[in-house]
């Protein structure tokens, strides 16, 4: 597997679908929280691949993709369960 930055933008690809789907109110039905944790994996090892690849600024831009994607899912997150009104 030499071609890690593709595993990345895979990564970040499937969790653009999954979140266009939640924002666009698809219902997953009982695979919900599956879903939710998907969407939180999903950048998490886009990161890590993209911190194993060795091309240059697609690896840096991947990177900061994928954590950007990471934290917009974490404050989605921490506002689902109500904390954002404290």
């Amino acid at each position: 597997m030499k071609n890690y930055s593709l595993i990345s933008t895979t990564c970040l690809g499937l969790f653009i679908v999954l979140f266009s789907l939640m924002i666009n109110n698809v219902s997953f039905g009982s695979f919900g929280k599956v879903v939710i944790i998907s969407m939180c994996l999903l950048p998490l090892l886009g990161t890590i691949f993209g911190l194993k690849s060795k091309k240059g600024i697609s690896k840096w831009l991947l990177i900061i993709l994928n954590i950007s994607a990471l934290i917009t899912m974490l404050y989605i997150l921490v506002l689902g369960f109500g904390m954002g009104e404290v």
